[in-house]
């Protein structure tokens, strides 16, 4: 519910601003903004510092789902097969025990990191270069890959439908799936989730979308186009919700674990689902459809991260201009590498969900409220509105002003205020405490009690205050791009340049709308 109420509050139309901005002013977010006043140029810096933070860490889940696949082509699967050690949960629950033990040699706190795994430092190594090979000569090598990785999962997705439908136990997980809880709207966490799958999904407030809209022609539908891909998008998600619970509701008949205490995160897909998956006839195949349609999915969804950060630095640093671009991408992708190694530590999980948790979500809001303020009332709706009119031919109605005028305004500001207040509240992280069957018998901690404790591998801990700090910092770091962006406009004492660029562009109003109108 939530998030079918975020679609029409949020996504749609904030969709369709980032595409209007990118295919009126023809360029990334930090152009844009610079173009509309000097000021707002901290806005773009912000959703820089939000694809760089967002890579350092999607990147890494690469790493375990590249690994996770190239094991999947063993029979039988390594989180199947027979235990090679007298470890108690090894032979109780063989898939976690892989996970926590055998794949992320998983650290018992935040504070250590352990050492380098060289099976996950290879996979990033792999997943880094894939990257760098699919954006090596920018948005030409982008656009060409992207038919094949974001066609391909559809047809992976609709194959695991068929299956996950025909399993016993499948209905049970739908009915789940179908099956709302009201009061669940009352929990400000559920609204900043679905508010941040909607951005995530559709891309908002990465600048991805600014970025690849500019190179959309003057002639472009991007009302059609907005509702289109919304849609599309949306639809899919739901589809992909069928997927997952029809295969959540498998492992329930296999395993007797209820869907509720199911993991979720990470967890998700390398234990809940790996697990079914191993239950499976034939289960190496499905290993292999479902790991291969998350990498697809994950590699395409870098794309245009890595195209809005690098469509940035292009337009604001000259000297990277004048370096050929296959060259300097792939110096951004080497420094990419090196900073995300941590990841690869025994300890890299707990730094992925800080920077998960902390350092994207609540910015994303932030960005999307900067971008409706600056069109708003810098640029002003009016005149926003009137060129686009000119310069497409497609008149924005009232519905899309109101919008962007009220209820998306409220709404950003009342989510990321809840959100950080709910963050700075809680402070905890889910801290590893090992093997349930190691515990039996032992001393519990006040957090740990009753039977679920003996049963849980994590507990939610308090954040220690270094790790508080650090993530406090991730937290407020893009979002103080945006007052560094006023200080630096007033500092530099650069008065707002763009009147001869305007005078440029509205004096070409009128031949584009003919132009337009002959296509």
């Amino acid at each position: 519910v939530g998030v079918l109420e975020r679609v029409v509050e949020e996504g749609l139309h904030l969709f369709f601003l980032e595409l209007a901005i990118g295919n009126h002013f023809k360029k990334s977010v930090t152009g844009s903004m610079k173009h509309i006043h000097k000021a707002l140029v901290g806005v773009g810096w912000c959703t820089m510092a939000v694809c760089f933070l967002c890579m350092l860490y999607y990147n890494s889940i690469i790493m375990w789902i590249i690994r996770y696949l190239f094991e999947s082509f063993v029979d039988p699967l390594p989180w199947a097969a027979p235990c090679l050690t007298n470890h108690t949960c090894c032979e109780s629950d063989k898939t976690q025990y892989y996970w926590y033990y055998e794949h992320l040699g998983l650290t018992d706190s935040i504070e250590d990191i352990g050492s380098f795994n060289p099976t996950l430092v290879v996979c990033l190594v792999i997943a880094w270069v894939t990257i760098f090979i699919c954006i090596a000569r920018g948005i030409a090598t982008t656009g060409k890959v992207v038919y094949f990785s974001a066609t391909a999962p559809y047809v992976v997705l609709v194959i695991l439908l068929y299956r996950g439908v025909t399993l016993e136990g499948a209905k049970d997980g739908i009915i789940y799936y179908l099956s709302p809880e009201p009061k669940l709207l009352l929990d400000v966490r559920v609204w900043s989730a679905a508010a941040s799958q909607i951005f995530y999904s559709l891309g908002i407030g990465f600048g991805a979308i600014v970025s690849f809209a500019s190179f959309t022609k003057n002639c472009d539908n991007i009302i059609r186009d907005s509702i289109i891909i919304t849609v599309v998008n949306c639809s899919t998600s739901i589809l992909g919700g069928f997927v997952i619970f029809s295969i959540i509701g498998y492992r329930q008949a296999m395993t007797n674990v209820d869907i509720s205490k199911m993991e979720n995160g990470p967890g998700l897909a390398f234990v809940a689902i790996a697990e079914a998956v191993a239950n499976m006839q034939i289960s190496p195949l499905w290993a292999v459809l479902f790991y291969s349609m998350l990498l697809l999915l994950g590699v395409d969804s870098l794309f245009g991260l890595m195209e809005s950060l690098l469509h940035q630095l292009r337009e604001e640093l000259p000297f990277v201009r004048r370096v050929k671009k296959h060259v300097f991408n792939a110096f951004v992708c080497f420094t990419m590498f090196l900073l995300a190694l941590p990841t690869a530590t025994n300890g890299g999980v707990y730094m992925i969900n800080l920077i998960d948790g902390w350092a994207v979500s609540i910015p994303l809001l932030v960005v999307a409220l900067g971008e409706i303020v600056a069109i708003m009332w810098f640029y002003g709706i009016h005149r926003f509105t009137r060129e686009i009119h000119e310069q497409t031919g497609y008149q924005i109605g009232w519905y899309w002003q109101i919008c962007w005028l009220v209820i998306s305004p409220v709404c950003l500001i009342v989510i990321a205020g809840l959100s950080i207040y709910s963050q700075l509240k809680s402070r905890t992280y889910e801290q590893f405490i090992g093997c349930p069957g190691d515990r039996v018998g032992k001393e519990y901690e006040n957090t740990m009690n009753g039977t679920d404790a003996v049963l849980t591998w994590t507990r939610s801990a308090p954040l220690p205050a270094p790790a508080l700090v650090g993530a406090i910092f991730l937290l407020f770091l893009p979002i103080a791009m945006i007052p560094l962006g006023v200080l630096y406009s007033w500092v530099s004492g650069d008065p707002h340049q763009h009147d001869e660029e305007e005078g440029e562009e509205e004096g070409g109003g009128e031949s584009v709308e003919v132009a337009c109108q002959e296509v």
